[in-house]
């Protein structure tokens, strides 16, 4: 005879699955159709951050799932992680935010006049996507924070004085 178990113990399992997956296949995708790298290229800079900004939709969500998971399931340490997580992509991503404007002012400048359009809102496209993700991971992060309960510390006992007679 099985043992029936509760539903958030019996959906944990293939629930953290989906949201790693959330995080792994776009991340996958990301790299395997980034051109070679060529950090020092302006051009292959501005391009693989377009393509980044395009799949990280997917990557908050699968963040946002683990901590709602760990979350109803009381997993501190998974909770304490994810934070972790959560902060570094925001400072990660907002330095990438920031190379891709340097690049995008740049790009717009030796973009040709007629393909200036495209450019430009693929640009603006890409740029409020990669804001909008870091603002995403900030937030998670920094409001995930407050759910952790305080480190519990074994306090020594106080001395209990026996009075006896």
């Amino acid at each position: 005879m099985t043992r029936r178990l509760d539903p958030e113990e019996a959906l944990a399992g293939p629930m953290f699955f989906v949201a790693a997956m959330l995080v792994i296949v776009p991340l996958a995708d990301f790299f395997l159709t980034v051109p070679p790298a060529e950090f020092s290229s302006r051009q292959w800079r501005f391009t693989t951050l377009g393509l980044l900004s395009g799949h990280t939709l997917l990557m908050v969500l699968g963040a946002a799932l683990v901590l709602a998971l760990s979350a109803v399931l009381k997993r501190y340490a998974v909770q304490r992680a994810m934070v972790i997580a959560c902060l570094t992509s925001a400072a990660i991503f907002a330095l990438l935010t920031f190379q891709f404007w340097v690049d995008m002012g740049n790009e717009r400048i030796a973009t040709p006049p007629a393909e200036a359009p495209a450019v430009i809102s693929a640009a603006n496209r890409a740029i409020i996507r990669l804001i909008l993700t870091t603002l995403a991971f900030a937030y998670l992060g920094w409001r995930a924070r407050r759910m952790i309960p305080p480190a519990t510390r074994h306090k020594t006992p106080k001395p209990v004085h026996v009075i006896s007679k």
